[in-house]
């Protein structure tokens, strides 16, 4: 029953797709380049859409049965506030690139401190949950609290992030024209 662990480790290797990509972003804009904001953009308001949406509630899900069986609150209370964290760093950098879209005027080293911050918490928040979490998980959980997890995300969760959200990505990446679409075709395969 521990399939939905295995879409989320699944989301974490497609994150670090994105974020090594992010990265190069970065690199390009450091190096004097201007890259694809609207890309950037783009990206970055679907994988907050879909963290926000499917992935992060998901895991609550499971962090909340943990608390329940009394395993690691502290990281559990941890690894929510970085959720929040992240919601909030990912809007705050999108919303900058933006505003340089829209022609504001922002500090280039400004922006790329806060591209290299969502990406380091990120990485790390991923980790985080990797290391601790997801094998305590896999040993703690029983198949009842995996199958009303599941129940639950089928309810509450899976509905709200659909195909068009999907499809939307897949026109992003196929618009732009990049040779990362292949790569991240398979995010929304799975």
């Amino acid at each position: 029953m521990t399939h939905l662990l295995d879409r989320l480790e699944q989301d974490h290797k497609h994150i670090v797709l994105l974020l090594d990509l992010y990265e190069k972003i970065l690199d390009m804009f450091r190096d004097g380049q201007e890259p694809d904001y609207e890309l950037l953009s783009e990206l970055l308001q679907f994988m907050e859409n879909y963290a926000d949406q499917i992935h992060h509630p998901t895991e609550e899900l499971i962090f909340d049965r943990l608390r329940a069986a009394g395993q690691h609150q502290g990281v559990l209370d941890v690894l929510t506030r970085q959720h929040e964290v992240l919601s909030q760093l990912t809007r705050f950098f999108r919303q900058s690139l933006d505003g340089v879209i829209n022609s504001e005027v922002f500090r280039r080293d400004e922006l790329e401190v806060q591209g290299r911050d969502l990406v380091t918490t990120l990485r790390n928040h991923l980790n985080l949950e990797e290391a601790e979490v997801f094998p305590l998980a896999r040993q703690v959980l029983t198949d009842e609290d995996w199958a009303a997890i599941q129940a639950e995300v089928q309810e509450k969760i899976s509905p709200i992030f659909d195909e068009t959200d999907l499809a939307r990505f897949r026109e992003i990446m196929a618009r732009h024209g990049t040779d990362t679409a292949a790569a991240f075709s398979r995010l929304v395969a799975t």
